[in-house]
């Protein structure tokens, strides 16, 4: 490999800038990925949001998947080496980042051809770091951020085996994002096109997640968030919520939910490891979206008291891992 410095990126512990083209991952998306959300403090010090969910979700998904997982101590020491780069390199340039977005990627290593994988492969471990907008997450900056959501096209794949896990293979994610921008898409156009995300439906027509978060509504004081046994990833965020809902005695229950459903709800809420939590204001879907039977819907939620009292409890217990940097 290239030991040629690369500003936010280490592979194996060293920056470089290219992987094997060898590598499983490239050829079969033979991988696992975590996105975890730092940000740093005046005292020379960064924070990690719940790393320790995110590296136990990282070694139970290892393990189902047969790889090996990095230890913890080189992943915090990438992690480091990264902080301390970026805040040097932002002294260099008289500027300041406060949030970052942490990239963990595991590969299986490289392999011959064929899908057959050895007994034992050496592991790929890549770790980058990139700056994060604080407006963009209510973790950060602790106000409950909202915004519409519209319904994809693209269906979520169902597969029982690799459901719940947040594995290299993305391009379900990938073409249901990449469906809606700032100018709308399949000729359908709302208030505000700039949505925070679209909700994916698999085969089955059951609501499953959005493109790039999990998903919950509200009906009476009852929340419900969609089982994830055939498709979808398991979220962190979501774990810790469904363990917050418990802990104040809320009602939450895990079932399927069909779209039709999803419009009779009175609040609507997205989460993931970045954003945290974010409020839905209303529900846009095209002529063209999954399970819409060519008929636009629009929903407009004004309520969020559920969600506002779920947010105010995660900010209030957010759990962080320090790095001294």
């Amino acid at each position: 490999m290239n030991s040629t410095r690369i500003d936010g990126t280490l592979i194996n512990g060293i920056a470089c800038n290219y992987l094997s083209i060898y590598d499983r991952a490239i050829h079969y998306g033979d991988g696992l990925f975590e996105t975890v959300l730092c940000r740093k403090k005046p005292c020379s010090e960064a924070m990690l949001y719940y790393w320790q969910r995110h590296y136990q979700r990282l070694q139970t998904s290892a393990q189902k998947l047969k790889m090996d997982c990095p230890d913890e101590r080189l992943l915090l020491d990438d992690i480091a080496t990264l902080l301390e780069q970026m805040h040097q390199d932002e002294n260099d340039q008289k500027a300041s980042t406060q949030s970052y977005v942490i990239k963990i990627i595991v590969t299986r290593g490289t392999g011959e051809r064929g899908y057959l994988f050895p007994d034992k492969n050496d592991i790929n471990r890549i770790v980058s770091c990139t700056p994060l907008a604080t407006d963009y997450s209510s973790l950060l900056t602790e106000t409950l951020l909202s915004g519409e959501l519209t319904v994809c096209q693209q269906q979520v794949s169902i597969n029982e085996q690799l459901a719940g896990l947040k594995h290299l293979n993305r391009l379900d994610n990938v073409m249901a994002r990449n469906e809606w921008n700032k100018q709308g898409y399949s000729g359908h156009r709302s208030r505000n096109n700039n949505f925070i995300d679209g909700l994916m439906l698999n085969a089955d027509g059951f609501v499953i997640e959005g493109s790039m978060s999990n998903v919950f509504a509200v009906r009476g004081d009852e929340i419900i968030t969609p089982a994830l046994t055939r498709s979808g990833v398991r979220g962190v965020m979501r774990d810790v919520i469904i363990d917050i809902a418990k802990i104040m005695g809320l009602s939450l229950v895990v079932r399927d939910m069909t779209l039709a459903e999803i419009y009779t709800m009175d609040e609507i809420f997205i989460s993931n490891s970045l954003i945290g939590l974010k409020s839905v204001t209303g529900l846009s879907a095209g002529n063209n979206a999954a399970g819409n039977n060519g008929n636009p819907q629009q929903r407009v939620l004004s309520r969020n008291s559920i969600t506002q009292k779920i947010f105010d409890e995660i900010i209030r217990t957010t759990d962080t891992y320090a790095i001294n940097l």
